[in-house]
């Protein structure tokens, strides 16, 4: 190979290297970049600010020069608005909310027509960034906030209250505080009902368990007043709980009906991830790592598994691959319907059922969908989406476009105030919204499906909240580019360490040398 190519391949891999690294440093000026004295984001291109009215006057609020919201008639709108939060998050952490102690009126009024959302997270173990709980407004106003628990896992409006919602918790303790079990750490697990806009909070129903870091249980839902239905992933059930004096009253256990050469390992057997209670009485319950949502009904006082009711099969990775929060379309709003935050397969989807068959009717995704762990399709027609790896919340309208998102780290669950618990007032969905997609995005889809889910969601678990797909697969190239060029570099010196070291010199000081006689 002459010089001068030799030349030419070090120009490209160094290049390369150049635009890799530089795109990576971008995300990450672009997620630390300081808000502005006000609040709102210093990111160029991000707006806080949100055309919404009033649900009753169509008006919309602003905060006038007290900090009250004020009504602001303007016109309607559909445009995707993007919300800067996590530098609210951080502001809030320092002291009282603004909001704090605002009354039902003054945040219904700044909520407008799109609502009030909340959200809870999980937060990132290796990064060390807290879980929270927050409500937030269209324009990214913080209602309501709390990080006092490790882990946040699902949150419900609570039937009656408008801003009452119910949430899953759970704060882990070092050896000293959990004796009982003779373990060196256990964890405190919770289901707290709060009023978002007093603050005012109580424990509803509460267990200690040994080990398990994250939290035995990742959904409940509320049959009546007084007995919560729950998702247990130690002991691999769904039981009925009377919070009166915490007695199991109803259990089902997935080991009547599945073997332990299904699902995943001991000690995370079928991961119980969600439960629903259905208007007719019958249960919805998500088994994870068996990749199959399941429906129970009552039978002699007991949870029946309904066989051919279920949607997905173990390993069936076509249908569902670690599926996260399925909501229950009834047939009254177009249904039966199913959909749900398909995580390991990278999308949202939704399964009519047809003839007594579950039939794929609509999915959803994007470039930088991650990791979906939640959507709920709201009375409107739009579908809320929790983006997990993807570090966002997205709502989409009835044509899969992006009309409101908002970046935060790692969320688990969200609510929209005034649409039900898990928007139960949703219709199916009305059409499929695949559309043509970008030369660039198809390229990415394909990388995306290359690489094997458990390994790059595995990557942006472990990454800091701001890593992205896109930065892994540039860090990714960076890497092999790196490797490509010391091979060669070591090839080209004929396979010995010192004429390696003296090419990467040359090199080095061939650079140095054109830059002094460029600026000469």
């Amino acid at each position: 190979m002459s010089v001068t190519v030799r030349r030419a391949v070090r120009v490209l891999f160094l290049t390369i290297m150049i635009l890799s690294a530089s795109a990576v440093g971008q995300s990450f000026v672009q997620a630390t970049a300081s808000p502005t004295a006000d609040g709102s984001p210093a990111q160029e291109g991000t707006t806080a600010t949100e055309t919404t009215g009033d649900t009753d006057s169509g008006e919309t609020a602003s905060d006038g020069d007290d900090g009250t919201p004020t009504a602001t008639p303007v016109p309607p709108s559909s445009g995707e608005t993007e919300i800067d939060v996590e530098s609210r998050f951080s502001e809030v952490k320092k002291g009282p909310l603004p909001a704090e102690n605002w009354s039902t009126q003054r945040v219904r009024k700044a909520s407008g027509q799109r609502g009030l959302t909340v959200v809870a997270t999980q937060g990132f173990y290796v990064s060390g960034q807290t879980a929270e709980i927050a409500a937030i407004t269209p324009n990214g106003t913080v209602v309501h906030f709390n990080d006092s628990y490790r882990v946040y896992f699902d949150v419900d409006q609570v039937p009656g209250e408008r801003y009452t919602v119910e949430y899953v918790a759970a704060r882990q303790f070092e050896p000293s505080e959990c004796t009982q079990f003779e373990s060196k750490r256990c964890t405190r697990n919770v289901v707290n009902r709060v009023n978002l806009t007093t603050g005012e909070q109580e424990t509803v129903y509460a267990e200690m368990t040994p080990r398990i870091y994250s939290a035995r249980w990742h959904d409940v839902d509320r049959i009546n007043d007084t007995h919560l239905v729950v998702a247990d992933i130690i002991n691999d059930s769904v039981y009925t709980v009377d919070t009166r004096d915490n007695l199991i009253v109803r259990e089902w256990n997935a080991s009547e009906r599945y073997t332990r050469d299904q699902g995943g390992k001991a000690g995370d057997w079928t991961h119980i991830n969600d439960v629903e209670v259905l208007p007719d009485g019958r249960i919805v319950a998500s088994l994870r790592n068996m990749d199959s949502v399941v429906f129970l009904n009552q039978s002699s006082g007991e949870w029946v598994m309904d066989e051919s009711w279920t949607l997905g099969s173990d390993d069936d990775h076509e249908t569902l691959f670690e599926q996260h929060n399925p909501d229950y379309v009834p047939e009254e709003q177009g249904g039966p319907a199913v959909l749900v935050g398909d995580s390991e397969n990278t999308r949202v989807v939704e399964y009519q059922r047809v003839d007594g068959e579950w039939i794929e009717t609509w999915s959803w995704r994007d470039v930088r969908l991650q990791w979906p762990r939640d959507a709920d399709r709201l009375p409107n027609g739009n579908t809320l989406i929790v983006d997990t790896n993807g570090n966002r919340l997205v709502e989409l309208d009835g044509n899969g476009e992006v009309v409101w998102s908002t970046d935060m780290g790692m969320p688990y669950d969200v609510e929209r105030i005034g649409t039900g618990d898990e928007s139960a007032g949703g219709p199916a969905a009305r059409q499929s919204v695949g559309s043509d997609r970008t030369a660039a995005d198809r390229f990415w889809f394909t990388l995306k499906n290359t690489i094997p889910p458990h390994i790059s969601n595995g990557l942006l678990y472990a990454s800091p909240p701001w890593v992205l797909f896109t930065d892994i697969a540039f860090a990714g190239l960076f890497l092999l580019v790196g490797i490509a060029w010391g091979t060669s570099e070591f090839y080209w010196s004929r396979f010995t360490l010192r004429g390696f070291g003296e090419r990467i010199a040359a090199t080095l000081r061939g650079i140095v040398v054109g830059r002094v006689r460029r600026n000469e």
